[in-house]
């Protein structure tokens, strides 16, 4: 297991040739051990925690990472296993203005996957590289703030580094009607107003990768429609390659240039033109695109002595 970060001449945040990825995982996997570890334990140790965030205090990560869920761990494991796998070998590039898009069902690993992208867990089997300008961004699924913690909006926003300019910023805080909310506790925020500032907070810092874990879950279908719509349509100065997990089919199969398929390995991927005319993705996903997310358990013979 190891993490290598490339080196590069280029100035930062300046990664724009197509051909170099900004992250490169290779035959990367990631278990648990659950010997003599109870259900509670189990989950303890795919929880972000507080010393992981202070060690990426300093690194180059955007976004407000104590809002990272857990990998999610509903397979059941026997009594007398030793060890949980919850990704294996995984190999991906991810390059530069590329938008990619994650399903999969629930427990396939997509949260752990998100965290080794983001560099809050290490992988315990192959190798990760970093581009040495790879500045990312982060919008997780759910976002809580103890209710005794009197933080406002702007105190949220003003915690990241901002690296846009003011005009750019104005635009940014206009196109997703942040203004009159900056005087606003953030636990009195919508679902909709919350997921607006977090993304508004991971653009500020203008990563070059963006992942977003889920960011429509529990959405009212206005706030979805118009949160997906300004994903699609992105402004010059903003443009960042995606990794967004999400369960809507419909939006997946129209605004992604790659969809990968996970269940602990990854069972399929590919453009959604493909994916479309693919026989193995008829029989996983049918053609009711318009209908929510629903994965079927499958055989994956296809994909070798690795697939669990």
């Amino acid at each position: 297991m190891s993490v290598t970060r490339e080196t590069s001449s280029e100035p930062a945040h300046q990664v724009d040739t197509k051909s170099i990825p900004l992250m490169t995982l290779s035959h990367v996997g990631f278990e648990v051990s659950t010997r003599g570890l109870s259900k509670s334990n189990l989950s303890s140790l795919t929880t972000t925690n507080s010393h992981t965030n202070r060690e990426l205090s300093g690194s180059k990560l955007s976004g407000w990472l104590s809002g990272a869920r857990s990998a999610k761990t509903a397979e059941k494991s026997s009594a007398d296993s030793q060890s949980r796998v919850l990704l294996s070998d995984i190999s991906l590039q991810i390059l530069p203005n590329e938008k990619i898009s994650v399903i999969g069902p629930n427990g396939a690993g997509k949260s752990t996957l998100m965290k080794l992208i983001l560099g809050l867990i290490q992988p315990t089997s192959g190798q990760i590289h970093r581009h040495s300008n790879l500045q990312l961004g982060y919008v997780p699924q759910k976002f809580t703030v103890p209710a005794i913690l009197p933080l406002r909006v702007q105190d949220l926003l003003a915690q990241t580094q901002k690296r846009l300019c003011a005009s750019e910023q104005d635009f940014l805080y206009q196109r997703l009607s942040i203004v009159p909310l900056l005087k606003k506790q953030v636990i009195h925020l919508s679902g909709g107003e919350t997921q607006r500032i977090l993304l508004a907070r991971s653009l500020l810092s203008k990563p070059n990768l963006l992942i977003l874990d889920e960011p429509m879950q529990g959405l009212d279908p206005e706030s979805e429609r118009w949160l997906y719509e300004f994903i699609d349509d992105l402004p010059e100065f903003l443009q960042c390659a995606m990794v967004v997990v999400s369960h809507d089919l419909h939006w997946v199969m129209r605004g992604s240039r790659r969809v990968i398929c996970l269940n602990k390995h990854i069972c399929c991927e590919g453009q959604p033109s493909d994916l479309e005319v693919s026989q193995e993705f008829k029989k996983l996903f049918g053609h009711q695109y318009e209908q929510p997310y629903i994965h079927k358990p499958h055989d994956c013979q296809h994909h070798g002595p690795h697939a669990h």
